[in-house]
């Protein structure tokens, strides 16, 4: 047996005594799970099944949790989740599940990490902005679901539901403030039936306040939020057999100061032969480059969301089976500002904003009931439409440039344009069946038929940036000729337009076999194949003729887990082992051209990468007062064959712009990581109970670069947190105290960076907030 497989065997055998260990020495229940054996729901495979039936290894989680937590982003709800990442970045933001994702290096990405709200995709990883309002559950997907999700969800989903009416009246007000940010949220929802069939709820949310990072140039501290969110939902149920659900939602989010990041290791190591211009001009300067929470950037950064989505759901139960017709558009407009020399000089910045539009369509048809045999199939239709524009503006040029080209000092700062725009046509098909030979087997055969078609254009100049943060004029006629030579001197790349169509399809199937040994006990095992179709890279400078585009992503996955119930359901434990094997998993890298020897990046396809590890998690109720949970991963990520990586800075300082990453680890992907928590619930007094909730999370060490940067992992690190509240059921009202991060460890999530200095991403540091909600 090579040592490979052994490392992978002993951290598996570790992790299950580890589980097994806390199954003999805690005590809980999951954390969506009500103290009154309430059992939990999702819906992984377009039905409303047990967490516990279903072939699937997921964390779920209950608006209300989410609430009592203070959680109000998907970044929040993972944070604590193991082997789950998400970030806000610069051209794209990052979603990671196991060690696989996207990353953030190319504004076109659609991330393998999918994201659903209410049944409609949402690809763009912008939509990680989206503050959560009035939520029903919140459902992490671990692993490949191409065939039920499709649309690129190779490295797993996260599936979001919100709340629908309800048979009577009934609402909720909360609000939070967060004493260390200076941060205040209000959110409140009602609704009830209209009449006997039609149902409305109304939702909405402001948020107001300030961030963690101190910014030296307007001394306020970053990022502070102004974010305002509003739904209205109606359901119309005219006869039993029919349902209608209709969704309108819309939120308007500024974030000033841009991303929470800050320039670190300025000066560079000895190694690098010269500073970035960004450090450079922060050493000029006197900035604070220390890796602390006061930095000095440009005051005009930050980032405006602006969304809006309508979603219609129809269901018609004809008794044997249901027909559900799913409509949704979604639209949103993105702009962010960023200074990229995180340096208070006026050297260089960037005004990356987009617009997107989609609209989708699917229809499916499944059979009702437990039936020896049971079936779904349907067909999906999506059509997207992406504009986008990268201006950047090098003032830092400025007092060089009239030397080297005197015709274009009246038109500087000099500036340089991207204008893409892509359209994408989605079409797949889908099926399964579900065969039950005997009382105790099932065994799922599935498949879903994908059609994806591209079409992509970009239109690279250069011209006059006249403000920090803008558009770009491009030069007159006269003198674009000379602006475009010096564009192409200057490493910045090759001005002119470039066009590009490409169609991928793949034939995704799926195998589960699932077996009851008890009634308490049931195993699976699966086979699931999944596809991410190609794309363009929207940052490709070089002009090269292979770097526009790049190929699709390919995956076999496989999968054996338990998952058990004892002690009358108060005793959970399930574990799960997996393995993914990737053929040509999109990664970013480093291209040839770019200020300083390339900061602008390419998209290759990695040979082969494989996601291998053991997840298990275990929960005991002892009693209606006291609850625990421990959720356990062990993770094996690796390159299995990269030959031809791009070089982090301090690779190419070394004189290796390509380096082999076969057998690295991923991004993101920490040998070992989990979370645990209690809960503990007594009366206090006449109608009062007092809730206490502990929490920790754990990780090892784990890379946050693409290229496996040695400057850039981030330490292993426990993170503490705890709530303390005191509730009156009675009358309806609930007052916590809610602790984040007790422990104050400073957690990278992104970076940027070139010449050893590096822009750094952080997350939020310890803080104490307050919140007091009333239903009703």
């Amino acid at each position: 047996m090579n040592k490979k497989k052994i490392d992978f065997l002993y951290g598996a055998s570790l992790a299950v005594v580890l589980t097994g260990a806390a199954i003999g020495s805690s005590a809980g229940a999951r954390e969506a799970d009500a103290l009154d054996g309430n059992e939990i729901v999702v819906t992984a495979q377009k039905r409303t099944q047990s967490l516990q039936d279903v072939p699937v290894s997921a964390t779920v989680v209950s608006g209300l949790a989410l609430q009592e937590q203070g959680v109000a982003s998907i970044q929040d709800a993972t944070q604590n989740v193991p082997a789950v990442y998400v970030s806000q970045a610069g051209p794209a933001n990052m979603m990671f599940i196991r060690g696989v994702g996207s990353g953030d290096n190319n504004p076109l990405f659609e991330q393998s990490v999918a994201t659903f709200v209410d049944g409609i995709y949402r690809g763009r990883s912008r939509s990680t902005q989206s503050s959560f309002l009035d939520l029903e559950r919140v459902e992490v997907l671990k692993g490949p679901q191409s065939v039920y999700f499709g649309n690129n969800s190779i490295a797993g989903v996260f599936n979001i539901t919100t709340a629908n009416p309800g048979d009577k009246w009934e609402g909720y007000v909360r609000g939070l403030y967060n004493f260390n940010f200076d941060n205040a949220t209000v959110e409140g929802a009602v609704g009830g039936p209209v009449s006997d069939t039609l149902g409305i709820r109304v939702a909405g949310m402001v948020q107001r306040g300030d961030g963690w990072l101190l910014d030296k140039s307007t001394d306020i501290r970053i990022p502070r939020v102004r974010n305002y969110a509003g739904r209205i939902t109606l359901q119309w149920e005219p006869t039993d057999a029919l349902t209608v659900n209709l969704k309108a939602h819309a939120e308007h989010s500024r974030q000033r100061g841009g991303l929470a990041s800050k320039l670190v290791s300025c000066p560079p190591p000895p190694i690098f032969p010269s500073r970035s211009f960004g450090c450079a001009g922060a050493i000029a300067a006197g900035d604070d480059t220390s890796e602390n929470y006061v930095r000095k950037q440009d005051p005009d950064q930050g980032i405006d969301f602006d969304a809006q989505s309508l979603i219609s759901t129809i269901n018609y139960d004809t008794g044997p089976f249901t027909i559900t017709s799913v409509t949704g558009y979604y639209h949103h407009k993105y702009n962010l500002r960023l200074d990229v020399d995180a340096a208070s000089p006026y050297l260089a910045n960037f005004t990356v904003p987009e617009r997107f539009s989609q609209f989708s369509q699917e229809l499916r048809v499944a059979s009702n009931g437990d039936n020896s045999f049971d079936y779904m199939f349907g067909a999906y239709y999506e059509r997207d439409k992406l504009r986008g524009q990268i201006y950047a503006n090098y003032n830092m040029f400025t007092s060089m440039l009239p030397g080297l080209a005197p015709d274009l000092a009246p038109y500087l700062p000099f500036g340089q344009a991207d204008d893409f725009r892509q359209t994408a046509n989605i079409f797949g098909v889908f099926a399964s069946v579900v065969l039950r030979p005997t009382d105790k087997l099932d065994i799922t055969l599935a498949g879903r038929q994908s059609w994806v078609d591209k079409r992509f254009g970009i239109n690279q100049y250069f011209g006059t940036a006249t403000e920090p943060f803008g558009p770009i004029i491009p030069f007159p006629d006269a003198v674009a000729p000379i602006g475009s030579a010096i564009g192409a001197q200057l490493g910045l790349g090759v001005a002119g337009y470039r066009a590009h169509r490409r169609s991928d399809e793949h034939f995704s199937p799926s195998v589960i076999v699932g077996y009851d040994f008890t009634p308490e006990v049931r195993g699976y095992a699966k086979y699931v194949n999944g596809f991410k179709a190609g794309g363009y890279n929207g940052l490709e400078h070089t002009g090269l003729p292979n770097t526009l585009s790049f190929g699709p992503e390919y995956v076999d996955s496989y999968e054996i887990g338990l998952k058990t119930q004892w002690l009358n359901r108060r005793l959970t434990f399930n574990i799960a082992a997996f393995r993914s094997d990737f053929e040509g998993l999109q990664q970013s890298a480093i291209g040839d051209g770019g200020v300083q020897g390339g900061i602008f990046p390419i998209v290759k396809n990695a040979k082969g990468a494989r996601s291998q590890g053991i997840e298990a998690d275990t929960s005991l109720r002892v009693s209606s007062a006291l609850s625990a949970n421990l959720s356990v991963t062990y993770l094996d990520s690796k390159f299995t064959d990269f030959k031809d990586a791009g070089g982090s800075p301090t690779d190419i300082a070394l004189g290796n712009r390509v380096i082999d990453l076969s057998g690295k680890r991923g991004r993101y992907a920490p040998k070992f990581s989990g979370s645990f928590n209690i809960e503990y619930l007594v009366e206090v007094g006449q109608d009062l109970r007092l809730k206490l909730r502990p929490e920790a999370y754990f990780t090892t060490r784990y890379n946050i670069s693409p290229n496996n940067d040695p400057m850039l992992w981030q330490d292993g690190f426990v993170k503490l947190g705890a709530t303390v509240s005191v509730s009156n059921p009675a009358q309806g009202w609930d007052f916590s105290v809610i602790g984040k991060n007790l422990t104050d460890r400073r957690i990278m999530n992104f970076h940027a960076g070139s010449g050893g200095s590096y822009i750094i991403g952080t997350e939020e540091p310890w803080s104490i907030a307050a919140q007091l909600r009333f239903d009703f």
